[in-house]
């Protein structure tokens, strides 16, 4: 899709460039060796200090050079100067009389002024006694709450990446500044045991009611991955190996539902302990590794060294009430988390513009890992569909940054990098290059890397040099003459994009050449970045979908290749897609590729390249490379296809082509074709759950469905809404795979009584993947008077709509088309009970203006919003510039639509002459008899 005009992509890139502001940077010569923090918390006490706490931080620290003040990060924490004590030994140091501390509230600083200098070499000891709010917006240390046999328990938990610790207590609230943490804490003595980084050192019982509880120290860390648990959580624990501690934590009603993460979280601990050639346990005796389901968690997961917290619904499965996709999902984030062990927390980003080095690793690992120890899971092939996919996504626009983005500084820019680039497509150029390498080179550079920078700050260059090390061991790049480990990888990483790689074959003097220029999706746009890139491929000559070890490496713009051809043999590259690009062919190979696809040998092209064709095809159709008729024509074999990531390929492409005619009347001849092609696929897969089906063909069946439900597929409806009246009528469960199409399709032909019935369920089930799926689809009903309420769900009392949920309900709603005009009227109606719902209102206008497809849509919102006073000047200018992408969008469509409408009202002349001729044949003879 065309995502940005030029005019307004320019203007947004120098309002990023304008914005970032290194003021936000500490920049200090101070560099803290240790801490010590005693929290106190105060729960429903009744009193003015209900939902508080009281705080005390010890810091000791030198200074490279002579300072006045310190500076030191502070944000909502109550203190003053007489809070405050320094010294150096036995001297103490005075602060400044005049003027003693400043809050520097843009900054989130604190600054204390001194009276004489910090000596430069010396250790300096900064104490802090101070007091502040157990938070409700899950940032720092907030208040969590659930319900045990109908009494409400409260808990306080923390998250403090990125830029929260400081919310918790003052501290250097960089990542690069690493420092040793000794926790203290008091506990009401009804609560059970406090859980922080690490094992409990001492008990002692406080004659106030609460019990204090001393942590050992933990390894030296940065301030974003300190944690504490204030609960009465259970846990399932095992010991190994003498002091290892495991454990999985989650209230009382839930213990039931952690057996899948106990098993898989020991296992995956294990299994990277023995990749990478360190031992989770041995850094530190005292380190323990707890994995802690939360009932209101704002990231998916988070981890915190020894203290992994989640999400309920990312952490427990019920295989009786959990979708298919939630053991994968389970699975996935726990690997991806215990990754971090290592990438993160062992050996950190020096600054939040290289988070790749922590995320990218992670998001490879949690899907590579998973393939080997839990394969039943399709984690492989999540790899590509997953993680490539939505690189490819992200990075194709042109406002697209690199994997290393130094444009990174305030708490906004450093949580906006935590995206696709940083994740999927740093996660996609390390796969890339592990096979470029090899294994053994792979993982002995890696190990390198970790032991040489362990327990400290890290930069590209050091990765570059582990996995250096790791080359010149196993001379694994002895074939690529000329090229090295470092040049070819910062050639992902410091630059943005990817490239598209046009095939030209000639047969005749088997030549095929080759040009590289990078991937827009609008095709206005041009630039002239090049990449050194991997390049596999293997023709029909010998097909070889197995070695993805490269050839050779591409880093001009253009290059020959000398391959043995005949007229009829075709060509395919980017083996398995384990290269970050896309790939072009000229129109005699693609047809040659679009017979062999048609034809009884088609399964010797490996899935994972059947698949990317298709996702190929539509992002050449959506960027203008192609015409409509070569998709249809390299769709045609899926008559056949029976694999789930090339179906997923597909139902994604025409998902996206669809939601471009959402308001057109082409819209039914869209539809009309998909359903053409995904009814084979029905007849295949069938309605009903096998119990042997594999992981695959249950989340195939549920992406088929859940399309052909949206297409009105009769079959899939019948088939769905009996199953939804089963449940509602005789209390007959539904397969958990099954469970999201069923649900909509109730809530579509129902009424109010469909969404209370579900919005009950909600509420009462016990388990939490449950309670999501149906949150996510409530906004499928069609009653008018239950959108209104569902939109503003939060505000109901005990609403199973949680805070980290905040976004799910107006995301339902705006799923269907037909509810966009309900939604801006309930916008400006009750505009100020939606500010006070949703702490940013960036996301949320710029969500509905991204919904809308039609010119009255466009032109009535627009108007609002430039009407709207109480909306921000931000948020408005963020809602336009995703207006004018919506335009763009609906521009592509009017644009294209001849060409579509060319191809399938040609297609349906042909069916229809077609059917023409058998009736014909038939009432021939019939009437011969």
């Amino acid at each position: 899709m065309i995502r940005q005009m030029l005019i307004l992509t320019l203007c947004s890139l120098l309002f990023a460039v304008a914005r970032s502001d290194t003021n936000y940077r500490l920049n200090t010569s101070i560099v803290p060796s240790s801490y010590s923090i005693a929290i106190t918390p105060y729960f429903d006490t009744g009193d003015d200090k209900a939902f508080t706490f009281d705080g005390e931080v010890i810091i000791k620290f030198i200074t490279e050079s002579n300072i006045h003040r310190i500076k030191i990060h502070s944000v909502d924490l109550n203190f003053n100067a007489s809070d405050i004590n320094i010294s150096s030994g036995s001297v103490s140091v005075k602060l400044n009389e005049a003027n003693p501390l400043e809050f520097d509230k843009k900054y989130d600083f604190a600054y204390i002024n001194l009276e004489s200098e910090l000596i430069a070499g010396y250790e300096y000891e900064l104490s802090i006694d101070y007091n502040g709010p157990i938070r409700k917006d899950l940032k720092g240390f907030y208040m969590n709450h659930y319900y045990q046999g109908g009494v409400k328990k409260w808990l306080g938990a923390t998250q403090f990446e990125s830029t929260h610790a400081r919310k918790a207590f003052p501290c250097f609230d960089e990542p690069g500044l690493k420092a040793v943490f000794t926790l203290i804490i008091d506990r009401p003595a009804s609560f059970k045991p406090s859980l922080t980084n690490t094992k409990i050192q001492s008990t002692v019982p406080l004659a106030n009611g609460y019990v204090r509880e001393i942590f050992y120290p933990t390894p030296r860390m940065s301030t974003y991955l300190v944690a504490f648990l204030i609960s009465e959580f259970e846990s399932v624990t095992t010991i190994k190996n003498g002091d290892n501690e495991f454990g999985v934590y989650t209230r009382p009603e839930a213990i039931n539902q952690t057996e899948y993460a106990v098993d898989f979280g020991q296992k995956i601990v294990d299994a990277l302990g023995d990749y990478f050639g360190i031992d989770y346990y041995s850094v530190d005796s005292n380190l323990k590794l707890d994995h802690v389901a939360l009932v209101d968690f704002d990231s998916g997961a988070m981890e915190n060294w020894g203290l992994v917290k989640y999400r309920e619904s990312l952490l427990l499965y019920v295989p009786e009430d959990s979708s298919p996709y939630y053991k994968y999902r389970v699975a996935q984030i726990v690997a991806h988390e215990t990754t971090h062990m290592w990438f993160g927390n062992l050996v950190t980003c020096h600054w939040w513009s290289n988070t790749w080095l922590n995320e990218g690793f992670a998001n490879y690992f949690q899907d590579y890992m998973t393939s080997l120890i839990e394969p039943t899971v399709g984690a492989a092939d999540q790899l590509v569909i997953g993680s490539v996919y939505a690189a490819y996504d992200a990075d194709e626009k042109s406002d697209a940054v690199p994997i290393t983005n130094n444009v990174v500084n305030s708490p906004e820019e450093i949580s906006g990098h935590f995206g696709t680039i940083t994740y999927q497509k740093a996660g996609s150029v390390i796969r890339m290059i592990h096979h470029f390498i090899g294994n053994d080179a792979f993982k002995f550079g890696l190990h390198t890397y970790l032991n040489a920078n362990q327990l400290q700050p890290s930069y590209p260059e050091n990765l570059y040099a582990g996995l250096e090390e790791g080359v010149a061991t196993f001379n694994s790049l002895s074939s690529y003459p000329g090229y090295d480990l470092t040049s070819v990888m910062s050639s992902w990483i410091s630059q943005a994009g990817h490239p598209v790689l046009h095939v030209e074959v000639d047969h005749a003097n088997s030549l095929v050449k080759l040009k590289q220029k990078r991937f827009y999706i609008d095709p206005t746009k041009s630039s002239d970045e090049l990449y050194k890139i991997p390049i596999t491929y293997t023709t029909s000559n010998a097909p070889n979908f197995e070695n993805t070890k490269p050839s050779f490496i591409m880093d001009g713009e253009t290059y020959e290749l000398s391959v043995n051809l005949t007229e009829d043999t075709w060509i395919i590259f980017n083996v398995q897609e384990t290269g970050l690009y896309r790939v072009s062919y000229d129109v005699h190979t693609w047809q040659l590729i679009f017979k062999a696809l048609k034809g009884t040998k088609r399964e010797e092209i490996h899935y994972l390249n059947r698949a990317k064709i298709i996702n190929d095809l539509f992002a050449f159709l959506f960027t203008g490379e192609i015409k409509f008729a070569m998709l249809y024509e390299g769709l045609e074999f899926l008559h056949e296809e029976k694999s789930y990531p090339v179906w997923y390929a597909a139902v994604r492409g025409l998902k996206k082509l669809r939601t471009m005619y959402i308001g057109s009347e082409t819209l039914s001849l869209i539809d009309a074709y998909s359903l053409k092609l995904i009814d084979s696929a029905i007849k295949n897969l069938g309605y009903e759950v096998n119990p042997m089906d594999d992981y695959d063909t249950l989340r195939n069946r549920m992406q088929i469905l859940d399309l052909a439900c949206q297409l009105d597929h009769q079959g899939c409806i019948d088939n769905a809404a009996a199953k939804y009246k089963d449940l509602k009528e005789n209390g007959k469960e539904i397969s958990p795979s099954l469970r999201s199409v069923s649900y909509c399709t109730g809530l579509r032909l129902g009424d109010g009584k469909d969404y209370d019935f579900l919005w009950s369920r909600m509420a009462s089930t016990n388990v939490a993947n449950e309670a999501r799926t149906i949150g996510d689809i409530l906004g499928c009903t069609a009653d008018e008077e239950k959108l209104r309420s569902f939109l503003v769900s939060t505000q109901v009392e005990n609403s199973p709509i949680l805070t980290q949920d905040l976004t799910v309900p107006l995301s339902s709603v705006l799923a269907n088309h037909s509810h966009v005009s309900l939604v801006i009227e309930e916008l400006d109606k009750n505009l100020a009970l939606w500010k006070s719902i949703y702490p940013s209102f960036d996301g949320v206008l710029s969500s509905i203006a991204t919904a809308l497809h039609t010119e009255n849509e466009f032109d009535t919102f627009d108007s609002w919003l430039s009407s709207c006073e109480e909306c921000g000047d931000e948020a408005v200018t963020k809602a336009k510039t995703s207006l004018a992408a919506a335009k763009a969008v609906t521009s592509w469509a009017d644009n294209h639509n001849l060409d579509i409408l060319a191809t399938l009202k040609g297609s349906a002349r042909i069916v229809t002459s077609s059917m023409f001729m058998i009736l014909s044949g038939i009432l021939w003879a019939v009437c011969a008899l």
